[in-house]
């Protein structure tokens, strides 16, 4: 089926979600206003290739620069099919080092073969080394007439600050819950596929925005469910834990049950989820408990919002960075995790000062490296509670907190 590639836009009026870069791509090739480079940012499939190729098409195609290329003459259909010997596509990562961006120099120094424009998309060139982007700004200062550069990134905070103020950015937006749904309901209809909106719900979150993974997602549930679309055996396909789980998790982290935290977590890791998938979904409940707590919404972690504070937020956010670089970094990743979820247990006996003071000394050579330093039962409890000269002391003080990086 190859849903990705058939369901690609081909013209300006197939894409959704990128208005405001459509628009003004549109207005440059109405008004023959054409920069020498562009910089299209953004996460994965969200079109910025996409969008690069159809630009492409407006600049050469046969009935002149146009916002509305045909698709149809020689020169659009070469260029969809990616056999144009005017509009080169180069990978960064594999095409990053000095030479190859020479080659590229001698290249453009020529008039295009048979199109209007020669157009460069250099895809993911944040990869290209330092060497490479000096040799590349040559070009860019003085371009050859006639040739465009499109570049594409992910990081464009990794391009260099002279190369990034001779292009024209174009920051690229993820797409919205309702974009994205209503383009998964126009491809099932079109492909006659069973999907209901709980299931079109779970691949949007799973895609995180990206049109190119939702459209992945939505082949690939089809295939597994043979031929119907279904939420449980969609979770089975994304490896996506149950709600249930996480809340009796939350439950018995109040009631400080570590045994029972294990065994919650060893009966997921036996239906065949991996510590990666316990990890995303405690994250994703730990965000809907603060969206309960800081925000009254009403979901199902809704019945905690009175039994974990802000301080305590700050405790299990801190927990789970500390799992998401153990599963990273760790030669012994399920032992250590299983540690960081024990942690959660005590997080009624950790004082607020200590939650707030992540960048202490303590902290930087490894706090909480035994449990006698995180658990002192008797006096924790007493710095906890609100007449304790420790919480005074904050609130007289108005001390802030401090963060031990992002989240």
């Amino acid at each position: 089926m190859n849903l990705p590639v058939k369901y690609r836009p081909k013209t300006f009026r197939d894409v959704v979600g990128q208005e405001h870069v459509v628009r003004t791509l549109q207005n440059a090739l109405r008004h023959r206003q054409i920069s020498n480079a562009y910089l299209f940012s953004g996460q994965r499939g969200i079109g910025k290739t996409t969008i690069a190729r159809i630009f492409a098409k407006g600049l050469n195609c046969e009935k002149g620069i146009t916002p509305d290329p045909c698709g149809k003459c020689e020169i659009c259909q070469e260029i969809e099919s990616g056999n144009s010997l005017d509009v080169i596509e180069i990978d960064g990562a594999s095409n990053r080092g000095i030479d190859q961006i020479r080659e590229l120099r001698e290249n453009v120094r020529f008039m295009p073969v048979k199109a209007r424009y020669k157009v460069i998309i250099i895809d993911e060139v944040h990869m290209l080394t330092n060497e490479a982007f000096n040799a590349l700004l040559k070009t860019l200062e003085e371009p050859p007439e006639n040739v465009v550069f499109i570049f594409a990134t992910t990081e464009p905070r990794k391009i260099p600050e002279t190369v990034l103020s001779r292009v024209q950015r174009f920051d690229f937006r993820p797409l919205s819950a309702n974009t994205l749904i209503s383009r998964l309901k126009f491809i099932c209809q079109k492909e006659h596929m069973e999907c209901d909106d709980e299931s079109l719900k779970i691949i949007f979150e799973a895609s995180e925005g990206s049109m190119r993974d939702a459209i992945s997602l939505l082949e690939q549930a089809y295939i597994y469910g043979n031929g119907k679309i279904e939420a449980t055996t969609l979770r089975e396909v994304l490896g996506i834990i149950e709600d249930e789980i996480f809340l009796k998790l939350f439950n018995t982290i109040l009631k400080e049950n570590t045994a029972q935290i294990l065994r919650i977590l060893r009966e997921a890791l036996s239906k065949g989820y991996s510590l990666f998938d316990f990890h995303k979904g405690l994250v994703k409940a730990a965000s809907s408990l603060m969206e309960a707590i800081l925000m009254g919404e009403q979901n199902p972690y809704t019945q905690f919002a009175g039994k974990f504070s802000e301080i305590d937020l700050l405790y299990i956010f801190k927990i789970l960075k500390d799992m998401e670089q153990t599963l990273r970094l760790s030669n012994y990743p399920r032992a250590i995790f299983e540690y960081e979820l024990i942690k959660l247990a005590y997080i009624k006996r950790i004082s607020p000062a200590r939650i707030l003071s992540y960048q202490g000394e303590a902290e930087q050579k490894g706090a909480f490296s035994s449990m006698e330093k995180t658990i002192n039962s008797d006096r924790e409890k007493r710095e906890f509670s609100n007449n304790s000269p420790v919480n005074k002391l904050i609130r007289e003080l108005n001390l802030k907190e401090v963060r031990d990086g992002p989240f």
